[in-house]
């Protein structure tokens, strides 16, 4: 089985995120892909919203997608997320298959101090999708490295608007929007 692990704070998922994963399922000819909410990340300060609410966007967003699993592995684990650390537990619950980590290249120029990132190297192909404004010279047999067009917006540009109390209909998924109108979330 060809397995695909796509993790991201998502806060809060967007269409571009949305693009990637059926982008990826696509192009990589995934069986599945899981989508992996961060939990305690590993290398910045924790100002996230909820992992739940999180994890419960990301679910309404890839509902009718049979191919995307949300998953709670990080979101439930009491312990800071290392991209290594949830890679063992996926071959554990999935043994016998092939995986593919898709990150971007804004995470790539910094790589090499992932924790065991030569061992991620091992046990996984590192597909890397490319980012405006990044360029990295690291170089390994299991890095694939895209050309996908760039994405003109983040989660930081869909917070801001939705503090501003701009539209953000084009952005997000239509039941995520309805579900951050709804909980009233990003306000403050």
């Amino acid at each position: 089985m060809k397995i695909g692990i796509y993790g991201g704070s998502f806060n809060p998922i967007h269409n571009g995120h949305v693009y990637i994963a059926e982008m990826m399922i696509k192009y990589l000819e995934l069986d599945k892909l899981l989508i992996i909410p961060v939990g305690e990340p590993s290398h910045r300060e924790n100002i996230l919203l909820d992992g739940n609410i999180r994890l419960e966007m990301c679910r309404i967003a890839f509902q009718k997608n049979t191919k995307i699993e949300v998953s709670d592995i990080e979101i439930n684990s009491n312990e800071v997320s290392y991209t290594y650390d949830t890679l063992l537990k996926i071959v554990k619950k999935y043994p016998d298959s092939e995986y593919f980590e898709i990150i971007g290249e804004d995470s790539l120029a910094y790589f090499d101090k992932w924790k065991n990132y030569k061992d991620i190297l091992k046990i996984a192909k590192v597909v890397v999708l490319k980012r405006e404004g990044y360029k990295t010279n690291l170089k390994n047999r299991n890095l694939i490295q895209l050309k996908n067009p760039f994405l003109n917006y983040s989660s930081t540009m869909v917070r801001k608007a939705i503090l501003l109390g701009e539209s953000v209909d084009n952005m997000l998924p239509k039941n995520v929007v309805e579900f951050i109108k709804n909980k009233k979330l990003y306000k403050d």
